[in-house]
C-alpha cells in the first residue's frame, strides 16, 4: 500500500514539473485553439463585422465628443489660447531636439528617420485622398504653426506632427533623458485635441504615431546592420546638457573646470 501511495506521488510531482516547465508551451497552445475556434465561428457568422455601411466615415471617438468640439465652436478664444498653447509647446520642442541634435550628435538617426518618415507621408497624402470631418473646430481661427498644420486640405491621411513628436521622443529615449516624459505629454495633448476638435479621424492619429515609431525603429536598424552597433550606442548623442551645467554638482569654478576636462577627455576617446 506505501509503495504505490508513494507511486503516485512521484507521478504527481513529475506532473506538476511538467506544468511548471511547459506553462508558457500551454498557454501558447490555449491562446492558438481559442483563436482558431474564434475564427472559425466568425467565419459563419461574422460576429467581429460591423453591422452597417457607412456613407463615409463614422469615427466614434468624434460622435461622442461631439460636445467638446462645439464648446471650442461657440467660443473662439478658448479655441486659439489652446492651439496656441500646444502649438508653441511642439514647436519649441522640435526646434530644441533639431538643434541640440545637430550640435552634439556624431550618428545620423534622427535625420534619417525624418526624411524617411516625410517621404513616406507625402506619397501616402497623394495616393489617400479622403473628405475632411464636417464643422471642425480645429480649423477655425488659424494662425502660423512651424509643425502643426491648421489649413484645411484633402491630403491628410494621416497628421505629421504627431509622428514628429514620437520620432523626437523616442530620440531622447535612446539617450535616457527626461525630456522624453515631456514629449510624451505633447503627443497625448496634441492627439485629444485633434480628435476632440475633428481635426482628423482616430485612424490618422493612430496611423501617425504607429507610423513614426516604426519608421524610426526601422531606420535604427538599418544603421545598427551597416555601421555597427558602436555607431549607434558608443556614439550617440550626447544629451546631458543639465549633468554638465548642474550647479548642485559643480559648486566652485574649481570643480567646473575639472568636469570641462572630464567631458574633453570622454570626447577624444569616443573619437
Amino acid at each position: 500500500m506505501n509503495i504505490s501511495l508513494i507511486k503516485n506521488e512521484n507521478n504527481n510531482n513529475k506532473c506538476l514539473q511538467f506544468l511548471r516547465l511547459n506553462s508558457d508551451k500551454i498557454v501558447r497552445i490555449i491562446i492558438l485553439i481559442l483563436s482558431t475556434i474564434f475564427m472559425i465561428i466568425n467565419c459563419f457568422y461574422g460576429q467581429a463585422y460591423a453591422k452597417y455601411n457607412p456613407s463615409c466615415i463614422d469615427d466614434l471617438t468624434h460622435i461622442y465628443t461631439q460636445s467638446i468640439n462645439n464648446f471650442f465652436l461657440n467660443n473662439p478664444v478658448y479655441n486659439l489660447i489652446l492651439k496656441f498653447f500646444f502649438s508653441v509647446l511642439i514647436d519649441l520642442s522640435i526646434i530644441y531636439t533639431l538643434i541640440v541634435w545637430s550640435i552634439y550628435s556624431t550618428n545620423i538617426r534622427l535625420l534619417s528617420t525624418g526624411i524617411s518618415y516625410m517621404i513616406l507621408n507625402l506619397v501616402c497624402r497623394f495616393i489617400h485622398i479622403q473628405v475632411q470631418p464636417n464643422n471642425s473646430s480645429f480649423y477655425k481661427n488659424n494662425y502660423f504653426s512651424i509643425f502643426v498644420n491648421y489649413y484645411k486640405t484633402t491630403y491628410s491621411f494621416y497628421p505629421i506632427v504627431i509622428g514628429l513628436i514620437v520620432i523626437c521622443a523616442l530620440e531622447w529615449k535612446r539617450n535616457n533623458n527626461s525630456f522624453y516624459w515631456f514629449l510624451i505629454f505633447l503627443f497625448i495633448g496634441e492627439s485629444i485635441i485633434l480628435i476632440c476638435l475633428q481635426g482628423n479621424y482616430f485612424h490618422e492619429v493612430f496611423t501617425s504615431a504607429v507610423t513614426g515609431h516604426y519608421t524610426f525603429i526601422v531606420n535604427e536598424s538599418i544603421l545598427r546592420t551597416c555601421l555597427g552597433e558602436e555607431y549607434l550606442n558608443n556614439k550617440n548623442v550626447i544629451y546631458k546638457i543639465e549633468t554638465y551645467f548642474d550647479k548642485s554638482k559643480l559648486n566652485n569654478k574649481n570643480q567646473l573646470k575639472k568636469r570641462a576636462e572630464e567631458i574633453k577627455m570622454e570626447l577624444i576617446k569616443m573619437n
